[in-house]
């Protein structure tokens, strides 16, 4: 079973939290609010659930570029060894303070846990469909409704409409290995209504469901496609 896939969704007005179930090891969490009052969600807003308040030396939050390489790692630390800060949180070990890091809708971060946790999220539910766009290579997109949603949901703007070969949606293990992989098809290359990503295995579309919160990769051969996950008070 994918990582972070176990999700209880709190709120069906404005402002409300996710939590989270985490493994131990890698987990694509993909927050679902933007911060209250409006803007990016700030890191600090994805919090650790853990039973004490020891250093453990192993949980942190990774953010990722466009090859899968860590551009920024921070350790779940206790207030009380942070400078200034009053609650726990993810440190910044350059200035020793909390991180202060924005995420915007519709992304995923990497949890890697050290043991069976939860996160819980808190923000204010977007009322717009989160559209961003690709670099070329790996796209760190998820669920960022509070319900589940079909993979074929998350859909990609291209050009034209050929079979490119390269566009695809990765589902990866706690160890960061791919275990599922649905690559974008014309709707004419499948005999279907619309494009999709393709069950290869079936040679239709992909029938996946994501869990409220469930991050993935979206390998894209080119950079500026728009990836579009639909708005979480629209949401079937």
């Amino acid at each position: 079973m994918p990582p972070a896939r176990a999700a209880e969704v709190v709120s069906s007005n404005i402002v409300g939290y996710e939590k989270v179930t985490l493994v131990p090891g890698f987990n694509f969490v993909a927050p679902q609010f933007t911060a209250v009052g409006g803007g990016d969600l700030d890191l600090q807003s994805i919090k650790l659930d853990v039973p004490d308040d020891e250093v453990s030396g192993a949980d942190n939050i990774q953010i990722l570029d466009d090859g899968g390489a860590t551009v920024a790692q921070y350790y779940w630390y206790p207030a009380a060894a942070i400078a200034g800060a009053e609650h726990s949180g993810w440190l910044d070990e350059d200035t020793g303070s909390l991180a202060m890091v924005t995420l915007a809708n519709g992304l995923s971060v990497l949890v890697d846990s050290a043991d069976d946790a939860t996160v819980t999220v808190a923000g204010e539910v977007s009322t717009n469909v989160s559209e961003t766009v690709s670099v070329a290579g790996f796209n760190f997109v998820g669920n960022s409704t509070p319900v589940p949603i079909n993979i074929q949901d998350i859909q990609i703007d291209v050009s034209d409409d050929e079979v490119s070969g390269a566009d695809n949606i990765q589902i990866l293990d706690d160890g960061g290995a791919t275990i599922a992989q649905y690559f974008w098809y014309p709707a004419a290359a499948m005999g279907t209504a619309k494009s999709g990503w393709l069950d290869e295995d079936t040679g239709t579309l992909a029938d996946v469901e994501l869990a409220p919160g469930q991050g993935v990769l979206l390998d894209a051969s080119d950079a500026g496609i728009k990836i579009t996950v639909p708005s979480a008070l629209s949401a079937d």
